[in-house]
């Protein structure tokens, strides 16, 4: 049976269930993609399945909080397309613009992931002992909302579905180099990318909450 909390909360859910769609504010419709407007990265979901497929429980801070697998590839130009500058860097941010706020939450951000490397799995977000925010195969992680490696979706009971945006983002070169925060967030990311930006691409994963 649903706490009173619970109900209070799903009132304020239906009762802002207007306020969401801040597009416009994802990481990729900065400035640093104004050359790069459309994405050119194919990316999926081998556990979930299509984009907009539902993110399950396990993905949650209500189930085991883990990060969904996610594989991407570059796609190749068409015959007198002009080559994409080679990818020597790869980012990850995921967000949620369908909150009631102003700007989308961020859930998780991660750089400084190899070239070679197109998918990530729970495997890779095991943290690194000997460095505060490497993880498993030498990438890092930024801040996200809940100060954590990943914090997974937990949208405000009766608000409706919320969208996961995936954004994976094609680097020319590194975004380190000592300009960053020790856990970098994301505005200091979006400068660092700025003229770096060489190809991206979004898979979107949704949730939803209910009173039940």
């Amino acid at each position: 049976m649903p706490s009173f909390l619970e109900h209070v909360e799903n009132a304020l859910g239906r009762a802002f269930a207007s306020i969401r769609g801040h597009d416009e504010k994802l990481f990729t419709k900065t400035q640093g993609f104004d050359n790069h407007p459309k994405p050119t990265i194919t990316v999926s979901s081998p556990e979930c399945g299509d984009s907009t497929s539902k993110l399950q429980i396990q993905h949650t801070p209500l189930g085991e909080n883990r990060f969904p697998e996610l594989s991407w590839e570059p796609s190749t130009p068409a015959e007198g397309e002009t080559l994409q500058p080679e990818i020597a860097q790869y980012l990850v941010i995921v967000e949620d613009p369908d909150a009631p706020l102003p700007s989308p939450i961020v859930h998780g951000i991660y750089y400084g992931i190899s070239p070679n490397k197109t998918q990530l799995t729970p495997k890779d977000f095991t943290a690194a002992p000997e460095f505060d925010n490497a993880l498993h195969d030498g990438f890092r992680y930024g801040l996200n909302r809940m100060k954590s490696v990943w914090g997974g979706p937990k949208p405000v009971l009766g608000h409706g579905p919320h969208r996961y945006m995936f954004q994976v983002v094609g680097l020319s070169s590194g975004v380190e180099g000592g300009k960053l925060s020790k856990i970098a967030a994301r505005a200091e990311l979006e400068r660092a990318v700025d003229g770096k930006v060489v190809a991206w691409g979004t898979w979107i994963g949704t949730y939803e909450r209910k009173v039940v």
